[in-house]
């Protein structure tokens, strides 16, 4: 019995011994990057708006990072993440978005007078060599709906690195959410 045990101990400790590390994948998080307005966006009068919880499709608001290809076949990229769920930095981006516009700000208890924007994401992807953000959206005051639309960006995504991938897609975010301001605000 006593060398049964002492043959499962060793086994148990050899086990360990093999194990192999798994690469940790690299996190990568959407981020606003205009951080100045322009003196031609300046008014005197602000326009508050409050910026409800932004919705996403199932398939694109997870951490993964989806690839489509050529032939519409779906996978995700293994080496790279998203630190949080899409719908979360589109969120946090918009706030940034706004606080940094200067005909707009955000407001996080609406009054019966101010705007209310309500946001999804259609797709947050690399479709083929581009990629491709969209983003619904609804602005509306208590009682009517003032606007609504959809914006689509994509950028030219030169090289399938992880690293270069993460940029185009960040950067197709930041038009994506420029755009929707200023159809929002103008």
């Amino acid at each position: 019995m006593r060398n049964l045990i002492y043959a499962a101990a060793a086994f148990l400790f050899f086990g360990c011994s093999l194990k192999t590390d798994v690469p940790q994948a690299t996190m990568y998080e959407i981020h606003y990057s205009n951080k100045e307005c322009s003196a031609e966006n300046k008014q005197k009068e602000l326009k508050n708006v409050f910026i409800e919880n932004v919705s996403a499709l199932d398939m694109v608001d997870t951490r993964k990072i989806l690839i489509v290809a050529e032939n519409n076949k779906i996978r995700y990229l293994t080496d790279a993440k998203f630190v949080s769920e899409p719908s979360e930095m589109i969120y946090k981006s918009l706030v940034k978005g706004f606080y940094s516009n200067c005909a707009a700000k955000p407001i996080f208890s609406p009054n019966a007078k101010d705007l209310r924007l309500k946001v999804s994401i259609i797709s947050l992807q690399i479709r083929g060599d581009k990629a491709e953000v969209s983003l619904a959206y609804e602005l509306f005051n208590a009682n009517t709906s003032l606007k609504s639309g959809m914006i689509t960006k994509e950028i030219f995504c030169p090289d399938p690195s992880s690293s270069t991938i993460f940029e185009t897609i960040n950067k197709a975010a930041n038009l994506a959410i420029d755009t929707l301001i200023s159809e929002i605000i103008y």
